[in-house]
């Protein structure tokens, strides 16, 4: 079902209908209702609020699922994806860790997850590939196996991203000086039928992951060069070729490598190897 832009007279642009996210409600172009807090997205709107050990010694990447109840986690010492169950939702210190597999590359930077938790992805350094695993149980990396890869654009690959719909993929590199690169998908989330469309300068030489709001109208990298948080707006959703630098702000970490927001841009999250901490940012 397509949902409705008005229900008498009342313009709808957030709440769920049908399963579909929308982000406010307005009446007569006033803001009745809405399902993101004010200031979500935006660093500087965040402080630091609390911080967990890392399952890895060399933790280099964070991602979560699609409701908060569990939290992952790449390293490099042990080269191994680490699954955390949480009893509240997106809050760290709740995390209790599950189960870990062991990881395609013997130099693993970087995950993400599809849309429904059917598909996790990994980019590797030693390789330079971007690996695919079909899951059976959605979320659960216990039940996921190794399915296909991809050469990497950069020589030195340290994160990848999705866009909302699969369409687009994303991977940052630090192998020519900090470059973001896009991908076309002709098969949503099916990296096989990836191709590559274009790249842009990341705003540090050394960029560590990157990650994006809920509609694509910003896009956020971390650094492990400076330490910072960088944000840029999007003036068309998902198209790196439209980024305007905005706004940093500095990493809790002194080595930063992932970032990750929850579901309605309250909180943001870093993981670094510099303490070997994933940290948490509330709005």
């Amino acid at each position: 079902m397509i949902p409705p832009t008005s229900i008498d007279g009342t313009d709808i642009t957030g709440v769920t209908i049908d399963g579909t996210d929308v982000q406010e409600i307005t009446v007569d172009g006033d803001v009745v209702f809405s399902a993101t807090p004010a200031g979500a997205f935006d660093i500087t709107q965040f402080t630091f609020d609390t911080s967990i050990s890392t399952q890895d010694s060399v933790p280099l990447d964070i991602a979560w699922n699609d409701d908060g109840s569990r939290l992952y986690e790449v390293g490099n010492d042990q080269d191994k994806i680490y699954q955390s169950t949480l009893s509240t939702p997106f809050e760290i210190t709740t995390a209790s860790f599950q189960s870990s597999i062991s990881t395609q590359d013997s130099a693993p930077r970087g995950i993400a997850w599809n849309g429904d938790g059917s598909r996790l992805y990994e980019v590797g350094d030693s390789g330079q590939d971007i690996y695919q695993y079909t899951v059976s149980t959605a979320y659960d990396i216990s039940t996921g196996s190794f399915s296909t890869s991809i050469s990497t654009q950069d020589s030195d690959p340290q994160g990848i991203a999705w866009n909302d719909d699969g369409s687009r993929l994303y991977e940052v590199g630090t192998g020519s000086g900090g470059d973001i690169y896009e991908y076309s998908v002709s098969s949503p989330y099916d990296i096989t039928t990836a191709s590559f469309q274009t790249s842009i300068s990341a705003q540090d030489n050394t960029p560590g992951g990157i990650a994006w709001n809920n509609d694509g109208s910003r896009i956020y990298e971390v650094s492990f060069g400076q330490d910072k948080i960088y944000q840029s707006t999007v003036s068309t959703p998902y198209d790196i070729t439209t980024v305007s630098f905005q706004t940093s702000i500095n990493a809790q970490d002194s080595s930063p490598r992932g970032i990750a927001w929850n579901n309605d841009g309250s909180r943001l999250y870093e993981v670094g190897l510099g303490s070997d901490d994933i940290y948490q940012y509330t709005l």
